[in-house]
């Protein structure tokens, strides 16, 4: 699988976009092709490790949400390349401070994952993660913790 993903799995389309300078981030050719295979990567950890709450760095996860919005092929990406659907939950670390807390460990968990598996974290794409990790678990009857709640306005008060 980890080879298929880094050879394979065609993210010129997403690179595009996340070039173009109204419609993406204006990225260059170089850091966005950086940023592909870093996305790679977490579609590795997040295939090898399933039941574990993987989170990407704040520009993976850009990378990740303009993969999302090409709908048909990111559904066809995840179910040739990691053969389930992959959600995103983009409200995991904003449902109170235990729920941060959650985000920070799933973090630092993640950067573990990551270096044991494909060495140092190359620290100017993998600074900081945002908000918005991916619940990166099969719906196999384990406990989602991601899906229990989302917040409402009413929780703002």
């Amino acid at each position: 699988m980890r080879e298929t993903i880094l050879n394979e799995l065609n993210l010129e389309p997403i690179m595009v976009k996340a070039m173009d300078k109204e419609e993406g981030y204006g990225w260059t050719l170089e850091f966005t092709k950086g940023v592909a295979e870093e996305y790679k990567k977490f579609l590795i950890l997040c295939s090898e490790h399933p039941d574990v709450a993987t989170v990407p760095s704040g520009l993976v996860d850009d990378f990740w949400h303009l993969h999302i919005l090409d709908t048909m092929k990111y559904y066809e990406d995840c179910q040739n390349y990691l053969g389930y659907f992959l959600h995103h939950f983009p409200y995991f670390g904003m449902r109170g401070e235990q729920d941060a807390s959650n985000l920070n460990q799933a973090w630092e968990e993640t950067c573990r994952l990551y270096e044991g598996t494909f060495g140092k974290l190359p620290s100017e794409l993998w600074a900081g993660s945002h908000r918005c990790p991916n619940c990166g678990r099969r719906c196999s009857g384990i406990k989602n913790p991601f899906s229990e709640k989302r917040p409402m306005l009413a929780d703002l008060r």
